[in-house]
């Protein structure tokens, strides 16, 4: 299947809004759901992400960073293999509570004690990238499921817009109440977010036949449990490697920069609240920059690009912000280049790697997709940790200088890997 987006008038105001108008009373209360569950898990990240962050670099220093990182392979491998083998047991909304609800009571007890219990912030710190990362798993596998390929085309953008503005609306949360309540206390504002989100994942789960785990369309025949599943998948499609390798590179270059990013705020910003509430307003900065790019930058890219021309277009412009910064290395330069990789990271990147599921078979959109959710954007932090550490064993004073010259290779590798594994092809899946 080809997915052709320069043929469609997919684009046009017109056609989206006649669309819409097509949809069943049904569907359009189902895109409801989806929009209030998107807003939601953006929001609850960008509302306690900002708090966690300060309150573990006030803890244990942005030297500490990497080795937390590490921590997280073997966590995310027992995710990964947890949520494929249980997810057909429990059937997806009992799994989703067993996620959420464990997440709402810590935040709860850190946000009470976590002045007397300080070694909390390493758990929130660990725990905050392992469960947003399953709540988007969770919530994207029932849309790939459910959502036909003509669609996508222009609601996954939609979507992705919405989730940018529940970013943007969490961040004010940090942004303007963490010197007047303290960032743990932050924390309390994410639960009433919560509490909307499940009534409208359960909501979208019944409209969708998920609900029941005893559903034959939930169990499909030949459906195995066997973790390793989803890396043969992988292996055997190319888009899936491609989506996995450019994943990886992804996170890798921007876990890279958040570690300068962090250690820039550690020198300039000592006060843990005060820090807080810049980690807030810079957020709620990408948030705005999300909604550009997801309502409208997205949808120009693909109308007059195409979609294999796009993912030529994300590093390439990222590789020019990196020559930039080796020719003026600036902290104002560097800031502009971490701003521009996290507002793609969040918007057309994530975009246009979703679409790429779309036309996949199922087991590839629950399994493999899990694999590179999940155990691929963490574990790339394990590799950008292990590559700092390394800088810091053999070139202690030079760490940072250093990392802005991996950030060209980094992305060069990504445009030679979209030329070869996305070469248009009869049999192609995308253009």
């Amino acid at each position: 299947m080809r997915i052709d987006f320069k043929k469609n008038n997919y684009l046009k105001l017109s056609f989206i809004k006649s669309e819409f108008q097509s949809y069943s009373t049904q569907e359009k209360f189902s895109v409801l759901c989806a929009m209030l569950c998107i807003f939601c898990i953006a929001s609850s990240y960008t509302i306690t992400r900002p708090a966690i962050s300060s309150i573990f670099i006030a803890k244990y220093t942005v030297r500490f960073l990497p080795y937390v990182w590490l921590i997280t392979i073997p966590l995310n491998f027992i995710v990964v293999s947890l949520y494929n083998r249980f997810l057909q047991i429990m059937g997806c909304f009992r799994f989703f509570l067993l996620t959420l609800l464990p997440t709402m009571g810590l935040y709860l007890f850190s946000a009470l004690f976590l002045v007397k219990f300080s070694f909390l912030s390493l758990i929130l710190y660990i725990w905050k990238d392992v469960y947003i990362m399953l709540m988007f798993q969770q919530f994207w596998s029932i849309l790939h499921s459910k959502t036909k390929v003509s669609r996508a085309k222009y609601l996954y953008g939609f979507l992705f817009g919405i989730g940018g503005l529940g970013s943007l609306f969490g961040s004010l949360v940090p942004g303007f109440f963490a010197t007047k309540v303290g960032s743990e206390s932050t924390l309390f504002f994410s639960l009433p977010v919560y509490s909307i989100f499940i009534i409208a994942y359960y909501f979208l789960l019944k409209k969708s036949g998920f609900l029941n785990s005893q559903k034959e369309d939930q169990k499909p025949a030949g459906l195995k449990t066997d973790p390793f599943e989803g890396f043969s998948l992988i292996r055997a499609s190319r888009v899936l490697t491609f989506i996995l390798l450019v994943v990886i590179l992804m996170q890798v270059s921007s876990t890279l920069m958040d570690y300068q990013f962090s250690h820039f705020l550690q020198e300039k910003i000592p006060n843990k609240d005060l820090r807080t509430q810049f980690y807030g307003r810079f957020w709620g900065l990408i948030g705005t920059g999300k909604l550009l790019l997801q309502f409208i930058g997205s949808f120009v890219l693909a109308q007059f690009l195409g979609v294999r021309r796009s993912h030529f277009l994300i590093p390439a412009i990222l590789l020019l912000n990196a020559i930039g910064y080796l020719i003026f290395p600036l902290l104002s330069m560097f800031m502009y280049s971490f701003f521009i990789i996290r507002t793609f990271d969040y918007s057309i990147f994530n975009i246009l790697k979703e679409m790429l599921y779309v036309p996949l078979k199922r087991d590839e959109k629950f399994k493999a997709k899990a694999v590179i959710d999940v155990f691929a954007y963490r574990g790339s932090k394990a590799l950008a940790s292990i590559l700092i550490l390394l800088l810091q064993l053999f070139f202690s004073s030079q760490v940072l200088p250093l990392l802005s010259w991996i950030y060209p290779l980094l992305f060069s590798i990504w445009i030679i890997l979209v030329f070869f594994l996305l070469r248009p092809k009869k049999t192609s899946l995308v253009v």
